[in-house]
């Protein structure tokens, strides 16, 4: 039940208010439901700074309250004549009985998708087994106890001088919504509610944009995007990048609506829509960037492809236009090539492939994040839309967005000197996303042209259904797409094992099945305000994010300061140097964590397995690790404790 609430109170706080503001600039309902997760999330981001700064604590009041505040601004704007304009998205989804049992096919397909994770996840509050997620958990951990979720201070969780750092907090401060659920139940959570609803819906949005003729476009594009590889729920199980796949499921929506408006707005650009078009996908923008810069640099990226392809033929008659697509890239430029965007463009890293299996990726669309025999039959079918796109102008820009995330996938995948993907950490797991979203899109063009190739006549329209029936070739052709997708179930299954079972063939686990149900039988047996030193490499950081254990270093890749260090080096004696004990005990440290095998080494960290039982009391031990409570009394009476 926790992880229903969890999930059904994300969902209304991330479309209910953006919904809201939308509507209440007469976008139509399809246009505020695209908007509506970016927006909510700028609502989310700026409420949590701005409640930081006035030093209210962040919870669902300041959120409704800065939701409020965006619903009486666009109220105000309408009632001053700034209006959203009438856009292709006006009306419905789709036509009624457009396809047969659509929500069954819909459902199937999600099911399909979520499934088996979460049968290999076994319970709501399973902690998944990747770096990332102990920093989000002790991240949220973070939040729920100062109140803080500002994106200009939430990095603090990184050093343990408590000093303001910058992370993208907007996921977070979504999260934390919730109250009176476990942390990590509440993680996983509001990453299935944002995974999966905005980009499957998104995405469905999006194709309904570029296919408006096409009855059928939005359940075929929902269907593709629920179960193509290297959806967001798939990258929250390989890498667990949270903040960048939840701004990666919300991108879609943006670019329909973006692509909605601007195609309203090309032919006769009025001042009062072009107002309210641009302030509506600037704050979506914000909200994109405040849950991942990667995911606003992407939207710039791909709206300046639309609007440059879409207006190419008018800048001759309106050189005005050339404008557009230049402000689109010039905050992208300046992250590249100037210090702002210096944190992400001098990270080195990520895995570099050869050029002919980069090449081979892209192509048979078996993408870094859990490739699959799935994702080559898809790639049969989107593989013609990509074709079919570049000859249609309407629908070019789609392709040439296409094959410049392509390039800026192959450029991360051979760590190419070139740097186009800097500001991705140049991994091509987060460009696996946008490539995707654009790939179940071209699925659409690609069923039309195969229903042309299969025989139902050119001199029909291939996008109304048959008056004949249902013919065998049809029948044939579900049957193998079901038995393909179904088939996928092994490998997504196995992929989530791979970081959630138990135990996994070659792969370590931060958190022992065995540790945490010595941590749940000893903790309340432990001094709460007793401060645990560990590796943060170790199952020990997910005492502070499960039970709320003190711990020094609560996730990988603190930042250490000179204390830091002489407190991990001062356990390896300490048990024989009274004065190294002293120094443990007079900066709270009274329980030591050590690991046996651990799951990454580190030089500096490591040195707390190098203590033996004799520094204190052993309060639990398993194959893996043991717990150590501190006793600096040698008993020769002298002893003066803290």
């Amino acid at each position: 039940m926790s992880l229903i609430l969890t999930i059904l109170v994300v969902l209304a706080a991330a479309y209910l208010p953006g919904y809201a503001a939308a509507r209440m600039l007469d976008g139509s309902r399809l246009l505020a439901l695209a908007l509506a997760p970016a927006l909510a999330a700028a609502i989310a981001g700026v409420g949590a700074i701005a409640a930081a700064f006035v030093g209210l604590s962040w919870s669902l009041l300041p959120f409704v309250l800065a939701a409020a505040l965006l619903v009486a601004a666009a109220y105000g704007l309408r009632r001053l004549g700034v209006r959203l304009p009438s856009t292709v998205l006006d009306g419905a989804l789709a036509p009624r009985r457009a396809v047969p049992a659509a929500g069954a096919w819909i459902g199937g397909a999600v099911a399909v998708a979520i499934a088996p994770i979460a049968i290999q996840a076994g319970r709501a509050d399973a902690v998944l087994e990747r770096w990332d997620t102990l920093y989000h958990l002790s991240a949220l951990q973070r939040i729920r106890e100062t109140g803080i979720a500002s994106s200009l201070q939430v990095g603090a969780v990184s050093n343990t001088e408590g000093d303001p750092a910058f992370y993208p907090a907007a996921f977070h401060a979504l999260a934390t919504l919730v109250p009176g659920v476990t942390t990590p139940t509440l993680l996983n959570g509001t990453v299935v509610a944002l995974a999966v609803v905005p980009w499957i819906l998104g995405i469905a949005l999006l194709a309904r944009t570029l296919f408006a003729e096409v009855p059928w476009a939005p359940c075929a594009a929902a269907i593709a995007a629920a179960l193509i590889p290297a959806t967001p729920l798939d990258l929250w199980i390989h890498l667990s990048p949270v903040p960048n796949l939840s701004g990666f499921a919300a991108l879609p929506g943006v670019l329909a609506a973006a692509a909605a408006l601007w195609t309203s707005l090309l032919p006769r650009i009025s001042l009062r829509p072009a107002i309210a078009s641009a302030g509506a996908i600037g704050l979506a923008g914000l909200g994109l960037g405040l849950l991942h810069p990667n995911v606003a640099v992407t939207a710039l990226i791909v709206l300046a492809v639309l609007t440059a392809v879409t207006a190419f033929s008018s800048w001759r008659r309106r050189p005005a236009l050339i404008a557009v697509p230049v402000l689109a890239l010039l905050p992208v430029a300046l992250l590249s090539y100037t210090p702002l965007g210096a944190q992400i463009t001098g990270f080195n890293g990520g895995l570099e492939v050869s050029w002919w299996l980069a090449l081979g990726e892209i192509a048979l669309g078996l993408l870094t994040v859990w490739p699959m025999a799935l994702g080559v039959m898809l790639a049969v079918l989107w593989w013609p839309g990509l074709v079919t796109a570049f000859r249609d102008a309407p629908h070019r820009w789609l392709a040439v967005s296409w094959v410049v995330i392509a390039v800026i996938y192959l450029d991360a995948a051979l760590d190419s000197p070139l740097n186009l993907s800097a500001l991705y950490y140049r991994g091509q797991d987060r460009l696996s996303m946008p490539l995707a979203m654009l790939s179940a899109v071209l699925v659409v063009p690609g069923l039309q042209v195969w229903a042309r190739v299969l025989g139902r006549g050119r001199d029909r329209r291939p996008d109304r259904p048959s008056r004949t029936g249902v013919r065998p070739v049809t029948v044939v052709l579900v049957v193998t797409a079901v038995i393909a997708t179904l088939a996928s179930i092994p490998a997504r299954s196995d992929n989530a094992a791979k970081n959630l079972a138990a135990q996994y063939p070659g792969r370590g686990r931060y958190l022992q099945v065995e540790e945490r149900a010595l941590f749940e039988q000893y903790r309340p047996q432990m001094d709460a305000s007793g401060t645990v030193l560990a590796s943060p490499f170790s199952g020990a950081a997910h005492l502070y994010a499960l039970f709320g254990q003190d711990v020094r270093l609560p996730v990988a890749g603190m930042s250490y300061t000179d204390l830091d260090r002489d407190l991990i080096y001062a356990t390896e004696d300490a048990a024989t140097n009274p004065a190294n004990c002293r120094l443990l005990e007079e900066n709270g440290i009274a329980y030591v964590y050590q690991e046996r095998r651990p799951y990454n080494y580190h030089k500096t960290s490591d040195s707390v397995n190098y203590a033996g039982p004799d520094l204190g009391t052993v309060l639990f031990e398993t194959d893996h690790s043991r717990m150590i409570e501190i006793d600096c009394d040698p008993g020769d009476g002298n002893y003066d404790p803290v």
